[in-house]
Protein backbone atom coordinates (compact mmCIF):
# COMPACT_ATOMS: atom_id res chain seq x y z
CA UNK A 1 0.00 0.00 0.00
CA UNK A 2 1.25 3.55 -0.89
CA UNK A 3 -1.14 5.64 0.56
CA UNK A 4 -1.67 6.75 4.14
CA UNK A 5 -4.84 7.49 5.76
CA UNK A 6 -4.53 9.94 8.27
CA UNK A 7 -7.66 9.86 10.80
CA UNK A 8 -8.13 12.40 13.56
CA UNK A 9 -9.76 12.77 16.93
CA UNK A 10 -11.19 15.40 18.57
CA UNK A 11 -10.37 14.48 22.58
CA UNK A 12 -10.98 16.18 25.50
CA UNK A 13 -12.17 14.47 28.90
CA UNK A 14 -12.86 10.86 27.06
CA UNK A 15 -12.08 9.22 29.75
CA UNK A 16 -12.57 5.58 30.26
CA UNK A 17 -13.50 5.09 26.84
CA UNK A 18 -10.30 6.81 24.85
CA UNK A 19 -8.28 4.12 24.87
CA UNK A 20 -10.64 1.37 23.28
CA UNK A 21 -11.45 4.11 20.63
CA UNK A 22 -7.48 4.47 19.72
CA UNK A 23 -7.27 0.39 20.13
CA UNK A 24 -9.70 -0.11 16.99
CA UNK A 25 -7.36 2.17 15.05
CA UNK A 26 -4.20 0.81 16.15
CA UNK A 27 -5.79 -2.76 15.33
CA UNK A 28 -7.45 -2.39 11.75
CA UNK A 29 -6.92 -5.30 9.66
CA UNK A 30 -5.21 -2.42 6.92
CA UNK A 31 -2.28 -2.31 9.42
CA UNK A 32 -1.33 0.57 11.28
CA UNK A 33 1.99 1.42 9.32
CA UNK A 34 -1.06 2.44 7.00
CA UNK A 35 -2.61 4.53 9.28
CA UNK A 36 -2.02 8.28 10.82
CA UNK A 37 -3.35 8.41 13.62
CA UNK A 38 -3.97 12.49 14.99
CA UNK A 39 -4.79 12.91 18.27
CA UNK A 40 -5.62 16.44 19.14
CA UNK A 41 -6.12 17.01 22.81
CA UNK A 42 -8.39 20.13 23.45
CA UNK A 43 -7.12 20.88 26.89
CA UNK A 44 -8.28 18.19 28.98
CA UNK A 45 -8.31 17.89 32.87
CA UNK A 46 -9.20 13.95 33.19
CA UNK A 47 -5.44 12.16 32.09
CA UNK A 48 -6.40 12.09 28.43
CA UNK A 49 -3.63 13.85 27.74
CA UNK A 50 -1.16 11.33 29.44
CA UNK A 51 -3.16 8.79 27.43
CA UNK A 52 -2.53 10.14 24.20
CA UNK A 53 1.16 10.73 24.95
CA UNK A 54 2.03 7.56 26.11
CA UNK A 55 0.70 5.94 22.53
CA UNK A 56 2.85 8.49 20.75
CA UNK A 57 5.55 7.60 22.47
CA UNK A 58 4.77 3.96 21.80
CA UNK A 59 3.42 3.36 18.17
CA UNK A 60 4.89 5.21 14.95
CA UNK A 61 1.49 6.02 13.52
CA UNK A 62 -0.02 7.91 16.38
CA UNK A 63 0.53 11.92 16.78
CA UNK A 64 -0.10 13.56 19.53
CA UNK A 65 -1.37 17.62 19.57
CA UNK A 66 -2.29 19.57 22.88
CA UNK A 67 -4.51 22.76 22.58
CA UNK A 68 -3.50 25.65 24.62
CA UNK A 69 -6.91 26.72 25.11
CA UNK A 70 -10.20 24.90 25.61
CA UNK A 71 -12.18 25.38 22.34
CA UNK A 72 -15.62 23.77 23.27
CA UNK A 73 -16.36 21.62 20.77
CA UNK A 74 -14.85 18.85 18.76
CA UNK A 75 -14.59 21.40 15.36
CA UNK A 76 -11.64 23.23 16.76
CA UNK A 77 -9.64 20.15 16.83
CA UNK A 78 -10.57 18.25 13.80
CA UNK A 79 -9.92 21.77 11.90
CA UNK A 80 -6.14 21.26 13.60
CA UNK A 81 -6.12 17.59 12.76
CA UNK A 82 -7.09 18.12 9.20
CA UNK A 83 -4.39 20.94 8.66
CA UNK A 84 -1.56 18.33 10.23
CA UNK A 85 -2.77 15.64 7.93
CA UNK A 86 -0.22 14.39 5.37
CA UNK A 87 -2.33 11.60 3.94
CA UNK A 88 -3.85 10.84 1.07
CA UNK A 89 -6.99 10.02 2.63
CA UNK A 90 -8.76 11.69 6.13
CA UNK A 91 -11.14 9.76 7.92
CA UNK A 92 -12.45 10.71 11.42
CA UNK A 93 -13.30 8.95 14.54
CA UNK A 94 -15.05 10.62 18.06
CA UNK A 95 -12.70 8.60 20.80
CA UNK A 96 -15.49 7.43 22.79
CA UNK A 97 -16.62 5.40 19.21
CA UNK A 98 -14.99 2.25 17.51
CA UNK A 99 -14.24 1.25 14.20
CA UNK A 100 -15.07 -1.99 13.13
CA UNK A 101 -11.88 -4.19 12.82
CA UNK A 102 -11.43 -3.96 8.73
CA UNK A 103 -13.49 -0.63 8.35
CA UNK A 104 -9.87 1.07 6.90
CA UNK A 105 -9.53 -1.51 5.19
CA UNK A 106 -12.96 -2.05 2.85
CA UNK A 107 -13.51 2.21 2.54
CA UNK A 108 -10.19 2.62 1.73
CA UNK A 109 -10.36 -0.26 -1.25
CA UNK A 110 -13.77 0.70 -2.07
CA UNK A 111 -12.56 4.46 -3.09
CA UNK A 112 -9.48 3.05 -4.60
CA UNK A 113 -11.74 0.59 -6.56
CA UNK A 114 -14.03 3.67 -7.95
CA UNK A 115 -11.79 6.09 -7.71
CA UNK A 116 -14.23 8.44 -6.29
CA UNK A 117 -13.67 11.55 -4.25
CA UNK A 118 -16.06 10.20 -0.88
CA UNK A 119 -17.08 6.30 0.28
CA UNK A 120 -18.86 5.46 3.21
CA UNK A 121 -20.68 2.63 4.93
CA UNK A 122 -23.17 1.95 8.17
CA UNK A 123 -22.72 2.03 11.68
CA UNK A 124 -24.24 0.31 14.42
CA UNK A 125 -26.01 2.44 16.98
CA UNK A 126 -24.36 0.63 20.54
CA UNK A 127 -26.86 1.34 23.61
CA UNK A 128 -24.37 0.50 26.33
CA UNK A 129 -26.34 0.25 29.24
CA UNK A 130 -29.98 -0.08 27.28
CA UNK A 131 -28.35 -3.73 25.72
CA UNK A 132 -29.53 -3.23 22.14
CA UNK A 133 -28.01 -2.26 19.10
CA UNK A 134 -30.03 -0.63 16.35
CA UNK A 135 -28.95 -0.13 12.37
CA UNK A 136 -28.21 3.14 10.95
CA UNK A 137 -30.93 4.63 9.05
CA UNK A 138 -30.74 3.24 5.19
CA UNK A 139 -33.37 4.40 2.29
CA UNK A 140 -32.27 1.68 0.45
CA UNK A 141 -33.48 -2.14 1.29
CA UNK A 142 -30.42 -4.06 2.60
CA UNK A 143 -29.54 -7.71 3.59
CA UNK A 144 -27.61 -7.35 6.63
CA UNK A 145 -29.14 -10.19 8.20
CA UNK A 146 -26.86 -12.41 5.81
CA UNK A 147 -23.98 -10.35 6.17
CA UNK A 148 -24.10 -10.08 9.84
CA UNK A 149 -26.24 -13.98 10.42
CA UNK A 150 -24.78 -13.71 14.28
CA UNK A 151 -26.19 -10.04 14.76
CA UNK A 152 -29.96 -8.69 15.89
CA UNK A 153 -30.34 -6.09 14.11
CA UNK A 154 -33.15 -3.25 15.39
CA UNK A 155 -34.33 -0.96 12.80
CA UNK A 156 -33.69 2.84 13.26
CA UNK A 157 -34.68 5.88 11.56
CA UNK A 158 -33.45 9.38 11.51
CA UNK A 159 -36.27 11.06 14.93
CA UNK A 160 -36.02 7.07 15.80
CA UNK A 161 -39.55 7.12 15.42
CA UNK A 162 -41.68 3.57 15.08
CA UNK A 163 -40.63 2.37 11.32
CA UNK A 164 -44.16 2.37 9.69
CA UNK A 165 -44.58 5.87 10.81
CA UNK A 166 -41.53 6.89 8.81
CA UNK A 167 -42.10 4.50 5.82
CA UNK A 168 -45.91 5.62 5.28
CA UNK A 169 -46.20 8.97 6.75
CA UNK A 170 -43.09 10.91 7.47
CA UNK A 171 -40.35 10.01 5.05
CA UNK A 172 -43.08 10.48 2.18
CA UNK A 173 -43.90 13.80 3.63
CA UNK A 174 -40.63 15.39 3.49
CA UNK A 175 -38.91 13.96 0.51
CA UNK A 176 -42.12 12.49 -1.64
CA UNK A 177 -41.83 9.40 -3.22
CA UNK A 178 -38.64 7.41 -3.05
CA UNK A 179 -36.08 9.45 -5.57
CA UNK A 180 -35.05 6.44 -8.05
CA UNK A 181 -32.99 8.44 -9.97
CA UNK A 182 -30.37 5.84 -10.87
CA UNK A 183 -30.88 3.33 -8.80
CA UNK A 184 -34.25 1.22 -8.58
CA UNK A 185 -36.17 0.13 -5.44
CA UNK A 186 -37.19 -3.39 -6.59
CA UNK A 187 -35.12 -5.39 -4.00
CA UNK A 188 -31.77 -5.21 -1.83
CA UNK A 189 -29.03 -3.19 -3.05
CA UNK A 190 -25.43 -3.16 -1.68
CA UNK A 191 -23.48 -0.72 -2.90
CA UNK A 192 -24.09 2.58 -4.93
CA UNK A 193 -21.74 4.30 -7.23
CA UNK A 194 -23.03 7.72 -8.42
CA UNK A 195 -21.01 10.78 -10.09
CA UNK A 196 -22.66 13.24 -7.88
CA UNK A 197 -25.38 14.10 -5.77
CA UNK A 198 -28.37 14.81 -7.61
CA UNK A 199 -27.96 11.29 -9.29
CA UNK A 200 -28.90 9.95 -5.80
CA UNK A 201 -30.37 12.14 -3.90
CA UNK A 202 -31.65 9.93 -0.93
CA UNK A 203 -28.28 9.53 0.11
CA UNK A 204 -28.65 12.91 1.61
CA UNK A 205 -31.48 11.06 3.87
CA UNK A 206 -28.75 9.35 5.86
CA UNK A 207 -27.68 10.78 9.04
CA UNK A 208 -25.04 13.39 8.61
CA UNK A 209 -21.99 11.38 10.44
CA UNK A 210 -18.28 12.65 9.36
CA UNK A 211 -16.98 9.10 11.15
CA UNK A 212 -18.39 6.42 8.93
CA UNK A 213 -16.59 8.41 5.49
CA UNK A 214 -13.02 8.42 3.90
CA UNK A 215 -12.39 11.06 2.38
CA UNK A 216 -10.05 12.12 -0.63
CA UNK A 217 -7.57 14.80 0.56
CA UNK A 218 -8.08 16.90 -2.06
CA UNK A 219 -11.98 16.97 -1.37
CA UNK A 220 -11.29 18.39 1.62
CA UNK A 221 -8.17 21.18 0.74
CA UNK A 222 -9.50 21.77 -2.84
CA UNK A 223 -12.77 22.95 -1.31
CA UNK A 224 -11.13 24.49 1.79
CA UNK A 225 -13.71 22.70 3.71
CA UNK A 226 -13.35 23.02 7.36
CA UNK A 227 -15.63 22.33 10.46
CA UNK A 228 -17.80 25.51 10.95
CA UNK A 229 -17.36 26.64 15.03
CA UNK A 230 -21.08 25.22 16.36
CA UNK A 231 -20.90 22.84 19.21
CA UNK A 232 -23.28 20.70 17.27
CA UNK A 233 -24.15 20.73 13.51
CA UNK A 234 -20.60 21.49 12.85
CA UNK A 235 -20.92 17.35 11.38
CA UNK A 236 -23.70 18.23 9.37
CA UNK A 237 -22.31 20.98 8.03
CA UNK A 238 -19.29 19.53 6.89
CA UNK A 239 -20.78 16.50 5.23
CA UNK A 240 -23.14 17.74 3.38
CA UNK A 241 -20.55 20.01 1.58
CA UNK A 242 -19.00 16.99 1.17
CA UNK A 243 -21.77 15.21 -0.49
CA UNK A 244 -21.91 18.66 -2.62
CA UNK A 245 -18.68 19.06 -3.74
CA UNK A 246 -17.88 15.42 -4.26
CA UNK A 247 -16.99 14.20 -7.99
CA UNK A 248 -17.95 10.26 -7.32
CA UNK A 249 -19.82 8.94 -4.43
CA UNK A 250 -20.13 4.80 -3.52
CA UNK A 251 -22.31 4.23 -0.31
CA UNK A 252 -21.88 0.39 0.92
CA UNK A 253 -25.21 -0.62 2.35
CA UNK A 254 -24.22 -3.93 3.42
CA UNK A 255 -21.07 -3.34 5.55
CA UNK A 256 -20.51 -1.66 8.47
CA UNK A 257 -18.06 0.76 9.73
CA UNK A 258 -18.30 2.20 12.72
CA UNK A 259 -20.22 1.37 16.38
CA UNK A 260 -21.55 4.36 17.63
CA UNK A 261 -21.77 3.98 21.65
CA UNK A 262 -25.34 6.08 23.12
CA UNK A 263 -23.92 6.20 26.72
CA UNK A 264 -27.24 6.40 28.24
CA UNK A 265 -26.37 7.03 32.12
CA UNK A 266 -26.95 10.14 33.41
CA UNK A 267 -23.80 10.89 34.66
CA UNK A 268 -22.56 9.86 31.06
CA UNK A 269 -23.43 11.83 28.42
CA UNK A 270 -22.16 13.78 25.44
CA UNK A 271 -22.65 17.33 25.35
CA UNK A 272 -25.05 17.23 22.12
CA UNK A 273 -27.09 15.09 24.47
CA UNK A 274 -27.45 17.58 26.91
CA UNK A 275 -30.55 19.83 25.19
CA UNK A 276 -29.72 23.83 25.67
CA UNK A 277 -30.66 26.88 23.99
CA UNK A 278 -27.34 27.36 22.93
CA UNK A 279 -27.52 23.32 20.67
CA UNK A 280 -30.76 24.46 19.37
CA UNK A 281 -29.71 28.16 18.52
CA UNK A 282 -26.67 26.74 17.00
CA UNK A 283 -28.29 23.76 15.02
CA UNK A 284 -30.15 26.06 13.58
CA UNK A 285 -27.47 28.63 12.28
CA UNK A 286 -25.89 25.02 10.85
CA UNK A 287 -29.24 24.78 9.18
CA UNK A 288 -29.32 28.64 7.36
CA UNK A 289 -25.55 27.63 6.51
CA UNK A 290 -26.47 24.38 4.84
CA UNK A 291 -29.23 25.62 3.08
CA UNK A 292 -27.15 28.48 1.23
CA UNK A 293 -24.79 25.63 0.20
CA UNK A 294 -27.62 24.19 -1.35
CA UNK A 295 -28.32 27.07 -3.75
CA UNK A 296 -28.09 25.97 -7.12
CA UNK A 297 -28.96 22.78 -6.83
CA UNK A 298 -32.46 21.11 -7.33
CA UNK A 299 -35.39 21.50 -4.89
CA UNK A 300 -34.93 17.91 -4.04
CA UNK A 301 -31.48 17.97 -2.80
CA UNK A 302 -32.05 20.98 -0.96
CA UNK A 303 -35.39 19.88 1.01
CA UNK A 304 -33.91 16.27 1.35
CA UNK A 305 -30.77 17.38 2.83
CA UNK A 306 -32.57 19.92 5.16
CA UNK A 307 -36.11 18.75 5.89
CA UNK A 308 -35.77 16.10 8.33
CA UNK A 309 -33.16 17.81 10.30
CA UNK A 310 -36.11 20.60 10.75
CA UNK A 311 -38.54 17.92 11.76
CA UNK A 312 -35.80 16.66 14.27
CA UNK A 313 -35.19 20.11 16.06
CA UNK A 314 -38.66 20.85 16.51
CA UNK A 315 -38.89 16.98 18.12
CA UNK A 316 -35.97 18.00 20.27
CA UNK A 317 -37.55 21.88 21.06
CA UNK A 318 -40.74 20.56 22.19
CA UNK A 319 -39.45 18.67 24.83
CA UNK A 320 -37.41 20.98 26.47
CA UNK A 321 -38.74 23.76 28.89
CA UNK A 322 -37.36 27.33 27.16
CA UNK A 323 -38.11 30.78 28.78
CA UNK A 324 -39.79 33.21 26.77
CA UNK A 325 -36.41 34.85 26.11
CA UNK A 326 -34.91 31.93 24.80
CA UNK A 327 -37.71 31.13 22.73
CA UNK A 328 -37.45 34.63 21.11
CA UNK A 329 -34.10 34.16 20.31
CA UNK A 330 -35.11 30.48 18.53
CA UNK A 331 -37.91 32.43 16.61
CA UNK A 332 -35.43 34.89 15.54
CA UNK A 333 -33.32 32.31 13.70
CA UNK A 334 -36.18 30.53 12.41
CA UNK A 335 -37.45 33.37 10.58
CA UNK A 336 -33.94 33.65 9.18
CA UNK A 337 -34.29 30.62 8.22
CA UNK A 338 -37.57 30.75 6.66
CA UNK A 339 -37.18 33.66 4.45
CA UNK A 340 -34.79 31.34 2.27
CA UNK A 341 -36.46 27.92 2.51
CA UNK A 342 -39.73 28.43 0.81
CA UNK A 343 -38.96 27.23 -2.60
CA UNK A 344 -42.29 25.09 -2.61
CA UNK A 345 -45.23 23.69 -0.63
CA UNK A 346 -43.86 21.33 1.84
CA UNK A 347 -40.65 23.98 3.05
CA UNK A 348 -43.28 26.65 3.50
CA UNK A 349 -45.47 24.62 5.66
CA UNK A 350 -42.82 23.00 7.65
CA UNK A 351 -41.08 26.24 8.36
CA UNK A 352 -45.02 27.74 9.12
CA UNK A 353 -45.63 25.20 11.55
CA UNK A 354 -42.41 25.88 13.18
CA UNK A 355 -42.91 30.03 13.43
CA UNK A 356 -46.34 29.17 14.97
CA UNK A 357 -45.34 26.93 17.31
CA UNK A 358 -43.02 29.32 18.48
CA UNK A 359 -44.78 31.92 18.66
CA UNK A 360 -47.44 30.36 20.33
CA UNK A 361 -45.30 29.05 23.21
CA UNK A 362 -44.40 32.95 23.46
CA UNK A 363 -47.08 34.06 23.64
CA UNK A 364 -48.69 32.02 26.24
CA UNK A 365 -45.25 31.90 28.47
CA UNK A 366 -46.11 32.97 32.06
CA UNK A 367 -42.69 35.18 32.37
Amino acid sequence: MNDKISIILPIFNVGPHLKGGIDSLINQTIGNENLEIIMVNDCSTDGSDKIIDEYAEKYDCCVAIHHKTNSGGAHTPRNTGIEAATGDYIMFLDPDDRYTPDACEVLYNTIKKYDVDLAFARFRRIFEYGGYVQKSYSPYEDDLESAYPDETFESANFLDIPDVIWDNVVERFLYGKTQEVTYSRNGPIDVIHVDNIEQEPDLLKMQPSVWCKIYKRELIMDNDMRFKKYVTGDDMAFTLEALLNAEGIVYLNNFISYDYYIRDLPDDKSITNNVNVRLLDELMEAYIYCRKKTEGFSSVVQNVSLNPHLLHWMHTWKGSPFTKSENELLLSKVKRLKKIHNRDFKSKMLMSTMTTALETKILTSKE
